[in-house]
């Protein structure tokens, strides 16, 4: 089951890296917290209409009171924070400050949730951090993409968000299936952003975008691939790996946007980002080794 853990949280950061790359055009039409509500909603959409035929089970009150705050944290807060970076920064860019949130967890995890890695899997996790630095430490293209103050702070509050409820998370998959998880987070998120919009008298201003039919479509197809790609999997990653292993392989996300600006934004490789994806891939490798070697 650690395998399929670790191998969920490479599909995690694969569809993270995709999802950015198709939120980043997106975003461009439509306010962060609109992003927000619909990918949400949609999410639970979906989710509901699995668990339709798969089934569910009761959850006691405690782990869904952590799933819950999780959901506002991890969703309605980082996401809001997340798209409202995206605006401000290049996917990239942004991903850098996502870096602060993989060590972040990983501090969490060893505070909070007594998790002892082995000198073998720190240096993996090590490698991997320094080479996502490198790729992400410098911009594809030639030009230096200026980050904005405003991109950065809403960066690391999504960071602090997320990681935090991540943590969370951990300590009520132990009762609960992934997928239930997963529904219940979004439907918190979905909640907390509907409250808010409603609040403000802004749903009607948010929703007016998504009457252009293609935008609508790209839109949904993004929200499935984040859905079951990047949240989905990575509860199932957290619940059957080691939080700061899974969360580390989850990070390798940069090494997924790499090729991905290079078919879809146009930008050009270099030796920075190659080198960067080669120490983030070895420690890839040395993490899967030492599972097996356990094993």
């Amino acid at each position: 089951m650690e395998w399929l853990g670790m191998f969920a949280a490479l599909g995690s950061a694969a569809s993270w890296a995709v999802g950015a790359i198709l939120m980043k055009k997106l975003g461009e039409n439509l306010s962060s917290l609109a992003m927000t509500l619909a990918k949400a909603t949609i999410s639970v959409v979906l989710l509901c209409m699995v668990l339709a035929f798969v089934g569910f089970e009761l959850i006691a009150f405690r782990p869904l009171l952590l799933l819950l705050v999780s959901g506002l944290l991890g969703i309605a807060i980082s996401d809001t924070c997340f798209f409202s970076a995206l605006k401000d920064l290049e996917p990239l860019s942004l991903v850098l400050l996502m870096m602060l949130g993989q060590v972040l967890t990983v501090v969490l995890a060893v505070l909070f949730l007594h998790e002892s890695p082995s000198l073998a899997v720190w240096l993996g996790i090590v490698l991997a951090v320094v080479g996502i630095g490198i790729v992400v430490a410098r911009t594809l293209s030639g030009d230096r993409s200026k980050i904005g103050l405003r991109g950065v702070l809403f960066g690391l509050a999504s960071v602090v968000s997320m990681s935090v409820s991540i943590i969370i998370a951990k300590k009520a998959l132990d009762t609960v299936s992934t997928i239930e998880a997963t529904l219940i987070r979004m439907l918190a998120g979905t909640i907390g952003v509907f409250l808010l919009g409603a609040s403000t008298g802004q749903l009607g201003a948010w929703m007016n975008p998504f009457r252009d039919r293609r935008l609508a479509g790209l839109f949904l197809i993004a929200v499935i691939i984040v859905t079951f790609g990047g949240f989905w999997l990575s509860l199932v990653a957290i619940k059957y790996a080691d939080v700061c292993v899974a969360n580390t392989l989850i990070s390798t996300e940069p090494v997924f946007v790499l090729p991905l600006s290079v078919i879809f934004l146009r930008e050009k490789i270099t030796l920075w980002a190659t080198t960067g994806t080669l120490i983030a891939v070895a420690g890839i490798i040395l993490l899967l080794w030492q599972k097996a070697a356990r094993m």
